[in-house]
């Protein structure tokens, strides 16, 4: 464990690592602000964290998605996780149309997600779904991000 692993956990904020297995606690150090956009954050977790690609991390009543991680391993040792989070603006339902009952069935619900409209950025990822939706009688595309295990497909809907 590292001098800055120490720093983290006694002058970070308990959060939780979000998963179907059962949460983890752990501790990270949140930018303030982003020069990015308004929804993007920096955090250093532990180096024992277990953060992984994909996670959701839970800290008070928000949560934060973890879009990618960096192990800083400098001078031979594992120093710190940079991580590269997006904080979620919705609680959204996952469903499912069933062919055969010819209705709809909730998969998940209070999914925490991102979602924005593509023309407020042109960041591109492999980790976004391309939502349709409808406004001002035109067809515009939004981007969604959400953990993994919540399930989509492409027979989802959101709600």
């Amino acid at each position: 464990m590292s001098t800055i692993d120490d720093t983290i956990k006694s002058a970070g904020l308990a959060c939780q690592l979000v998963r179907t297995s059962g949460n983890v606690n752990t501790y990270f150090y949140m930018s303030p602000k982003s020069a990015r956009q308004s929804y993007d954050r920096d955090a250093l977790m532990p180096t024992d964290s277990g953060v992984t690609n994909g996670d959701l991390i839970k800290y008070s009543n928000d949560y934060y998605l973890v879009i990618y991680l960096i192990e800083d391993r400098r001078i031979g040792q594992f120093l710190y996780v940079k991580a590269r989070l997006f904080k979620c603006n919705y609680l959204v339902t996952i469903r499912d149309f069933n062919d055969t009952t010819k209705k709809f069935t909730d998969l998940s619900t209070n999914v925490p997600a991102l979602i924005i409209d593509s023309a407020a950025t042109a960041m591109q990822t492999d980790r976004a779904i391309v939502v349709p939706g409808m406004g001002a009688q035109r067809d515009y595309s939004y981007y969604l991000y959400a953990q993994e295990s919540a399930g989509i497909n492409k027979n989802t809907t959101i709600y």
